[in-house]
């Protein structure tokens, strides 16, 4: 069992997302806690927890659940100020706006990439898992491999505009790693384990020294815990109070205390179910309780999340 205060993350080892919030752990000189999760569903562990939401990695503080890593990393930099990042800067503005590049569209391509070049090696069940997850993409091997060619000129000519940007700095963010160099790592990360990042990026040492020198950041120390007992530290937790219930009506007229639905703004068949408890530009949040949790806190950004009324 752990304590309310420990760090738990729930991920599994190939996750890139997964990469990107370990990473960060390293460079914060993180103690935490390790739940490994499925790779694909049934997650019940995890969803119960979570109301719904199936992606890696989410963490979990107590019986406050984070989900999406852009999230995780923001609330794993507030409570572990120390090293600090890069923020309020020029540099930290570029490295942030390519971490949108890539969670929007860089990312989605080298999935396809790593993906389609495996695509006769991949288990069965992990095809049908991300084919559920992306209906409108008619995901098969053949279709996966058809990709590559594309995908690999596209890429090329993407990914060196990455060591343009970098230049002579250290880090993207400038003497030291802002938000968005591990937004960037994970990308390069998922290409190097299938040894496809220096060909798409021949020459460009800077992009590999600097690939280096996020690498030794590590993943701070972890211990394994089973998701039986990450369900009872929640349950034998109380959620932080949120001290402000304000919710935004939008254009549902949504209220405090109302059954709604979560989703990400792509993905509109993956919904995830609680009751609104706070709303506002920066953050949703809802409730959810059940015998093996007791009360959770499910916390997700507001960007990229659409919030419908249950009935919707």
């Amino acid at each position: 069992m752990t304590t309310k205060k420990e760090i738990i993350l729930h991920h599994y080892p190939a996750s890139p997302y997964s990469e990107r919030v370990r990473l960060f752990l390293g460079y914060k000189k993180a103690t935490w806690t390790s739940v490994v999760t499925p790779v694909t569903l049934p997650k019940p562990d995890q969803t119960i927890l979570t109301g719904g939401y199936r992606r890696a990695p989410v963490l979990q503080i107590g019986s406050d659940i984070y989900c999406d890593s852009r999230l995780i990393i923001e609330e794993l930099n507030r409570i572990l100020p120390e090293p600090p990042i890069s923020i309020e800067n020029a540099d930290a503005a570029s490295a942030n706006l390519f971490a949108e590049l890539v969670d929007t569209d860089i990312f989605l391509k080298v999935a396809k990439f790593v993906m389609g070049s495996y695509a006769q090696k991949l288990p069965q069940e992990l095809v049908d898992d991300r084919a559920a997850m992306q209906p409108q993409e008619k995901l098969t091997r053949e279709n996966m491999e058809k990709l590559v060619p594309y995908l690999h000129l596209s890429l090329s000519k993407i990914l060196p505009e990455f060591a343009m940007s970098l230049a002579k700095k250290q880090f993207f963010g400038g003497e030291i790693p802002a938000r968005g160099d591990f937004a960037i790592y994970q990308i390069f990360w998922f290409l190097n384990t299938i040894r496809k990042f220096k060909p798409l990026v021949p020459g460009h040492e800077n992009l590999h020294e600097w690939f280096a020198r996020m690498k030794t950041f590590g993943a701070g120390e972890s211990t394994l815990l089973s998701a039986e007992d990450a369900l009872k530290t929640a349950a034998a937790s109380s959620p932080i109070p949120i001290h402000s219930t304000n919710v935004l009506p939008e254009p549902y007229d949504l209220k405090a205390g109302q059954e709604v639905i979560v989703h990400p703004e792509n993905y509109d068949h993956e919904r995830i179910f609680g009751k609104l408890i706070h709303l506002d530009d920066e953050r949703i949040v809802l409730a959810n309780e059940s015998p093996k949790t007791g009360l959770v806190h499910v916390h997700f950004p507001r960007l990229r999340y659409l919030v419908l009324p249950k009935t919707f």
